[in-house]
């Protein structure tokens, strides 16, 4: 058996995205995303509500979505508060922290690998900076830029009794949205249900980050 990890990135971005990971959830299509604590506006708060919601029904995972701002390297200040931002917000710990955009700020690594280690917090696979951190077999998939054949194949590739996670981007076109994968998304929630669909014939389960071993 081989342990998957369906990421639905950036909730808190776009309504429109909010929904459609929300639909993910229900359908226990995903069982983890994160949140980027700095996006979320007022008309965002039934969406947050019921997020909070599925995490008392769902086996779900909520992490913290890290948002660097460019040309200000104060990286511990920045993780410190949108940290402490996301228990104001959601009134639980994140269940592990990721890094948006994440090529550009490799400087970071180090610091947030501390903070996750200091804290006892899971964090996504970027390389071996993370390696005592808990974290995946490898570093992460970034699904959203491949065909799905190349995800097939890389399905193929786990080996058993390992954790692996994929990343994903899912939602629908929103056209008040800047996001440089906004037209990507409507074909990441089409790969992500087709990628359940093929989970059990190659022996892999998936799961959240609070399974992660």
């Amino acid at each position: 058996m081989k342990y998957l990890i369906i990421n639905a990135d950036d909730f808190g971005t776009s309504k429109i995205f909010n929904e459609v990971i929300l639909n993910l959830i229900k359908k226990d299509l995903v069982r983890s995303t994160t949140v980027m604590v700095n996006r979320i506006t007022d008309d965002q708060q039934n969406q947050l509500a019921e997020l909070i919601s599925l995490l008392k029904t769902k086996n779900l995972s909520v992490g913290l979505h890290l948002e660097f701002k460019e040309g200000q390297n104060d990286y511990e200040t920045q993780i410190k508060s949108q940290y402490q931002k996301f228990k104001e917000i959601l009134n639980f710990d994140p269940s592990h922290i990721d890094i948006h955009r994440f090529k550009d700020f490799k400087d970071s690594y180090p610091l947030v690998a501390d903070f996750c280690q200091q804290n006892n917090l899971p964090v996504r696979n970027r390389g071996e900076v993370f390696e005592k951190c808990k974290t995946t077999a490898t570093p992460a998939f970034f699904g959203t830029v491949k065909k799905f054949r190349e995800i097939k194949n890389w399905l193929k590739s786990l080996e058993d009794q390992k954790y692996y996670e994929i990343l994903m981007h899912p939602g629908k076109f929103d056209p008040n949205c800047k996001s440089n994968l906004n037209k990507k998304r409507k074909k990441d929630t089409k790969h992500i249900k087709k990628l359940n669909k093929i989970l059990k014939k190659n022996d892999i389960k998936p799961i959240s980050y609070f399974e992660l071993n």
